[in-house]
C-alpha cells in the first residue's frame, strides 16, 4: 500500500478523526506545505484550533496503532508560524511537539483530520 493510501480512523469521546498519508508512490519525503496541501482535499484538511486542543488534552486516548507515526496538525506556533503542532509517541506516552514545515516530512508522519 502506498503511503498516500493510509487512512486510520479512530474515535475519542464521540469525535471521529482520521490519520492519513500524503506521499505519492515511490516518494520518500515532501516539504510541510505540500504535505498539508495534499491532506486538504477532504474533511477540511489538517485539524486546527479546538480539535488540536481536544486531542492534546486526551493524548492518552490516541490509539496505540498510531504509535509509529508523528501525527501532524495545522496548529501554528505563535512564536514561529512555520512550526506546526504534532503528537509524537516516545517510550510510554504521547507528547505534543513542534516541527517546521520547512523540514522534509516522510513516511513516519500522518496528517490528522476530523471526519465529516
Amino acid at each position: 500500500m502506498a503511503h498516500k493510501d493510509i487512512r486510520i480512523l479512530f474515535e475519542i469521546e464521540g469525535r471521529c478523526y482520521e490519520a492519513v498519508g500524503f506521499l505519492a508512490e515511490g516518494e520518500l519525503s515532501t516539504n510541510g506545505d505540500e504535505m498539508l496541501r495534499r491532506a486538504s482535499a477532504e474533511n477540511g484538511g489538517a485539524i486546527k484550533g479546538e480539535d488540536e486542543a481536544f486531542l492534546r488534552k486526551r493524548r492518552a486516548k490516541i490509539p496505540r496503532e498510531l504509535d509509529p507515526y508523528w501525527l501532524v496538525t495545522d496548529v501554528r506556533d505563535p512564536g514561529d508560524p512555520r512550526d506546526v503542532s504534532c503528537f509524537v509517541w516516545e517510550s510510554d506516552r504521547w507528547y505534543q511537539s513542534w516541527n517546521s514545515l520547512d523540514d522534509d516530512w516522510d513516511d513516519r508522519c500522518l496528517v490528522l483530520r476530523r471526519c465529516a
